[in-house]
């Protein structure tokens, strides 16, 4: 006798999976098939999950995957590169560094597996160093824009200081990979696990920090002593302003962004640590990205949409939905005139921003050259709603997600 609800299946790929979870994959699958959503935002193709990525040189972009790979991507051929730095685990942050190693320049992968490596994006087969210090999944880095200075952030509830070797080529003469230890470790002041850091680019004097406890903290990004304001309190956002679990955080002269579970993105006035902007949303906050010069931020939600806000004048306001991926946005970076997201359905995808700000066709943007696929695209609008109704939390979800993709993989 089946029980109620329950998913009877013979396909390995759904035997930890709900009725209400298959029904979300099956939708999925459909908006997959969809003409219109192949072709949105010029999509390259991962073949696994992209739980994160890194903008590079030469149009370049280093990928982190679930496949526990990291790759590179060319986003003007949309192609991967040959090779990949290869892990134990789910890749689950990316970062690139401004110095290069023959020629090429230098970038970090973090894993499930504890460990960061250090490798050269032309050639990441060949690992350069590998950091060693961490009791559980890496789960985010930063990088200082201009000393030698990595920061990673774990479910061990710590965040990490790392000194890079002084000269690249040092680490070419080795056997064997050098291993690399934290200089520093700051552990006690969150009391879950790191999701997101993020430096502040005109100082470059703070580092931010959030997570699974939903408080946001600061820290001298050299020492890593903890920031007081001008009071000499310490520099803190305690859990409630944000409710739950915070995925990102990224911070422009004088506001600091976050994204939630709790279905917000916040904007934070750096020196009171006032909510100045509270972006409301119907489903969890996975990423965000200020884009100030635009005077927009766009956030990427559970379910796949993007939604641009005007946040220059007044109150904030949707003015643009993007209705591209099939599944969770985990990524927004800015380059130039344009900024890229990436996804759980394995593709990276490129919008131009000035584009996407004068479009005059209506609230969901579909440039002119689609128009004609709009007719025929299967565009269900309960997605996010039927996408949520898990009994999971976001975060077991995210987690499953990538499990499912191992699976997947063998």
């Amino acid at each position: 006798m089946a029980i109620a609800g329950a998913n009877v299946s013979t396909e390995r790929r759904n035997f930890f999976m709900s009725s209400a979870q298959l029904e979300a994959l099956e939708r999925k699958e459909e908006l997959e098939r969809d003409p219109l959503r192949q072709k949105l935002g010029s999509p390259l193709q991962a073949g696994a999950r992209i739980l994160n990525f890194a903008l590079g040189s030469k149009d370049k972009a280093v990928l982190a995957l679930s496949s526990h790979q990291a790759k590179t991507a060319n986003l003007d051929s949309l192609q991967l590169a040959k090779g990949a730095a290869k892990h134990t685990g789910p890749v689950t942050a990316v970062a690139l560094l401004n110095r290069d190693y023959n020629g090429s320049q230098i970038a970090l992968s973090a894993s499930w597996d504890k460990s960061i490596r250090m490798w050269p994006v032309d050639n990441p087969q060949h690992t350069l160093a590998v950091f060693s210090g961490h009791a559980d999944f890496v789960k985010c880095l930063a990088v200082h824009p201009t000393l030698p200075l990595v920061y990673s952030g774990s479910a061990d509830k710590s965040i990490m200081y790392w000194k890079l070797p002084e000269s690249s080529e040092l680490m070419a003469n080795c056997d064997t990979p050098p291993t690399i230890n934290p200089v520093k470790t700051i552990k006690g002041q969150h009391t879950g696990q790191i999701y997101a850091l993020c430096i502040d680019p005109v100082s470059a004097d703070v580092l931010y920090s959030t997570g699974s406890d939903a408080s946001i903290r600061a820290w001298n990004a050299q020492t890593g002593a903890a920031i007081h304001s001008d009071d000499m309190e310490q520099w803190f956002i305690p859990r409630g302003e944000h409710k739950t679990n915070v995925f990102d955080c990224k911070v422009t002269e004088n506001t600091l962004w976050t994204a939630s579970a709790d279905k917000t993105a916040i904007g934070w006035d750096v020196e009171t640590r006032a909510a100045d902007l509270v972006l409301e949303h119907d489903a969890s906050v996975n990423a965000v990205l200020p884009i100030p010069q635009a005077g927009i931020v766009a956030t990427g939600v559970h379910g796949g949409v993007i939604y641009i806000w005007k946040v220059n004048s007044g109150s904030p306001e949707i003015i643009r939905e993007i209705h591209a991926h099939t599944d969770d946005v985990t990524c927004l970076r800015a380059a130039g005139r344009k900024f890229y997201s990436s996804a759980l359905d394995g593709t990276l995808r490129t919008w131009d921003i000035k584009d996407i700000v004068d479009f005059t066709g209506g609230m969901e943007y579909i440039p002119a050259e689609l128009e004609a696929l709009k007719q025929s695209s299967a565009k269900p609008k309960d997605n996010l709603a039927k996408a949520s109704n898990s009994a999971l939390t976001e975060e077991e979800e995210r987690e499953l997600a990538e499990l499912m993709s191992d699976l997947d993989d063998m």
